[in-house]
């Protein structure tokens, strides 16, 4: 290092994009410590460059960076990616406001070692190189990141460092001036986004615009901060805006506020029609945090009386225990793409109007139909429908028409533009018919907006008539047709799971219901084909019963288990057929059946115990398990005949009793006998499980969607 020249930093080079370049490592006395630093860090006595790691002095106000370089758990996987924000340094020119890092970690067996210094004492030895940069140009940087990571490792030297003051000059060279939009969403993957949280990634956007405190918590770290970052760049402009979200008590955005005039509109690009249109919005000033991956060191910071809205991430679940304290809003699990609220009537003013539902379905069909499991972050064929540019399009039309709608309102009635949906009249009028375009939105929602900063400052600062230049109204608005209405089904389904959510009850039904059919036919088998006959009509009169009162919401009972078997036994027929009593014993099917009351009074203690443990299973589960137990019974008849198919039997020809339309069959008796399912059964009964019931295996179709593509058949 000695022989080249020395190398400027950025207290010489305003315009370079990148801030530093540091290396974290673990101590087995201290911790996780910074080792490296370039340029070097104010308070370090020498200025001259570093010929060998060390351990450094942080700034008090990065004391917790060693910690946002080695996450938790980075000892799980061999690489691992993680983006976070730092607050200003004072006296530092270098770090002026809030700078944006992103760390790769890795970890080396200490025997692989050719050099090993006096502090390895552990096997296994971690680093992370760093990089800080005066935007968040996460994409590009990562790739490049993560290569020399992997070639300082290889080099199994930590003492040669001349490849990280290399990857600084390379990279200061390489990012000097502007970035572009392509460069700044590089990395960010709206695709995935959608796919993940489909509807809930606009309930998302509404939670960020009403400054909530919001939570993500999932794993690896990477995907973790990808999804907020993804989700932030749904705002239009906001990305390049995050210059005090490194912490609360920064407050510079404001500083650079002023009324816009549509002068600005003159450029004819994107950008001028933003800064018309009021973007981006404040959502990070004083007050608010932002912070993609956040340690258990800064939870502080998330109860500080100075915190009122934050957009944060973890992989800690301490952090639950922890939940009244820092405030939580909504809890939003990564894993499964799920949001958990805190406050239930802060769901309520988030949910979707119908003309948010219609979109949404929209542009969730889109991605689903250009989804490739081979490479999420691109559509199928690479077009442009359903890239994340034409997802970025959507979201920003969304934006300005939300926008251009409140100022179109306050233009025409600012004293009832905006009562609540039971009160309001329609005072906003076009040429053709009344109508108040808030209403799209949900005039709840938009209310509790209008009471955020962000509101206040983009009111305060943006033209009134931007309404000349962006079309008020909602992109989803219109009527509903039959599509819609399938769109709207399809993804509520799909949103619903109910194969995942319904697995573990229809196993243990299912095994309810086997062990329960054998015990029953060892218990009637001595009854014969009559007794057989008395116990169909039980186990119909029962299933009935059971659908009957689950509809009701009321628990079936079983209290006499023979008292009930002699009044269906009297019955049954009846009901079976929908005949009067009297009708059902003049036909000829049933003048043959002698009495079999002696059979079943004889047999009923089994079978009573059996329906009582069945009753009190169903009384435990009611309406999740009414309706696997249609779908486990509809299964058992088929699995029935492909038996009776495959053996070879052929079963007792008995004359069937009269339908209601005076048809008859010789079909053999079926157990449990067949029963005409519900409307609403024949929904459930339509999705084929991949679970199987007995021996053999009902396979699905690999080509279809039971829980889908039944819907859409209907």
């Amino acid at each position: 290092m000695t022989d080249q020249e020395p190398r400027r930093s950025l207290d010489q080079n305003k315009d370079a994009q990148i801030a530093a370049v540091l290396v974290v490592g673990f101590h087995h006395s201290y911790g996780p410590i910074l080792e490296f630093c370039h340029p070097p860090l104010p308070q370090r006595e020498s200025k001259d460059q570093q010929t060998a790691l060390e351990k450094l002095e942080l700034p008090e106000e990065w004391s917790f960076l060693p910690f946002l370089a080695l996450p938790d758990g980075a000892h799980q996987q061999d690489e691992d990616f993680s983006y976070f924000h730092l607050p200003p340094v004072a006296g530092w020119s270098v770090a002026e406001t809030t700078l944006f890092g992103i760390s790769c970690n890795r970890q080396i067996a200490s025997k692989d070692l050719t050099v090993k210094s006096a502090d390895v004492t552990r096997s296994i030895v971690q680093k992370a190189v760093v990089v800080l940069a005066r935007q968040p140009i996460f994409g590009p940087i990562r790739q490049k990141l993560a290569v020399i990571t992997a070639a300082w490792f290889n080099q199994k030297d930590f003492s040669k460092i001349d490849i990280l003051y290399n990857f600084y000059d390379n990279l200061n060279s390489t990012h000097l001036g502007p970035i572009d939009d392509p460069t700044l969403y590089m990395g960010t993957s709206l695709r995935e986004l959608l796919q993940k949280f489909r509807s809930k990634t606009l309930t998302l956007v509404k939670l960020l615009l009403l400054e909530k405190k919001i939570l993500f918590y999932g794993y690896p770290v990477e995907r973790l901060c990808t999804f907020q970052y993804s989700l932030i760049s749904l705002i239009p402009g906001l990305l390049r805006s995050l210059q005090d979200s490194g912490d609360p008590a920064l407050d510079t955005s404001t500083e650079r506020l002023e009324m816009t005039e549509a002068k600005v509109l003159s450029n004819g690009d994107k950008s001028s029609l933003f800064r018309y249109m009021g973007l981006p919005l404040n959502l990070f000033e004083k007050g608010s945090f932002f912070q993609p991956y956040l340690p258990l060191q800064q939870i502080d910071m998330l109860s500080h009386k100075d915190t009122r809205a934050y957009l944060v991430g973890t992989t800690n679940q301490l952090f639950f225990h922890h939940k009244t304290e820092i405030n939580i809003d909504v809890l939003v699990h990564v894993d499964n793409g799920t949001l958990e609220f805190f406050d239930p009537n802060l769901a309520s003013i988030v949910s979707h109007t119908m003309a948010d539902r219609r979109w949404m379905d929209k542009l969730t069909k889109v991605v689903n139909n250009t989804w490739d499991a081979a490479d999420p972050t691109r559509p199928i064929q690479n077009t442009y429908l359903g890239s994340d540019d034409y997802l970025r399009a959507r979201f920003e039309e969304y934006i300005m028409s939300l926008l251009s709608s409140v100022k179109y309102a306050e233009a025409f009635d600012p004293k009832n533009a905006f009562k609540s949906e039971n009160s309001l009249e329609d005072v906003i009028r076009d040429e053709e018919k009344e109508k108040n375009y808030l209403l799209d939105y949900g005039m709840h929602w938009v209310n509790a907006w209008r009471q955020t900063n962000n509101f206040e400052l983009w009111d305060q600062y943006t033209d009134h008539e931007i309404y000349e230049i962006v079309e008020p109204g909602h992109p989803g608005q219109g009527t509903s047709a039959l599509g819609d209405l399938q769109n709207s089904l399809t993804n509520r389904i799909r949103d619903m799971r109910i194969r995942q959510n319904l697995s573990p009850i229809r196993q243990s039904f299912t095994k309810a219901v086997s062990a329960g059919g054998s015990n029953l036919t060892r218990a009637v088998s001595s009854g014969g084909i009559k007794l057989m006959r008395g116990v169909d009509a039980l186990w119909n009169e029962f299933e009935k019963g059971v659908l009957d009162e689950t509809e009701e919401g009321r628990t079936p009972e079983v209290s006499n288990s023979q008292e009930s078997t002699s009044a269906l036994s009297e019955n049954a027929g009846a009901r079976r057929g929908g005949y009067p009593p009297s009708q059902v014993n003049k036909s000829p099917t049933s003048e043959s059946i002698p009495d079999i009351s002696p059979f079943i009074e004889s047999t009923t203690q089994q079978a009573g115990r059996l329906f009582t443990n069945v009753s009190s299973f169903l009384s435990r589960k009611q309406k999740e398990i009414s309706k696997a137990m249609e779908e486990s019974m509809a299964q058992s008849r088929q699995l029935a005949e492909l038996r009776g198919q495959q053996r070879g039997e052929v079963g007792r020809a008995q004359p069937r009793q009269k339908t209601s339309m005076g048809s008859s069959t010789n079909a053999p008796a079926t157990y449990p006998p067949p029963q005409k399912p519900s409307q609403d059964a024949r929904l459930v009964a339509n999705s084929k499980p991949t679970e199987t019931i007995g021996p053999e295996a009902v396979e699905d179709n690999p080509q279809k969607n039971p829980d889908v593509d039944d819907i859409q058949e209907i």
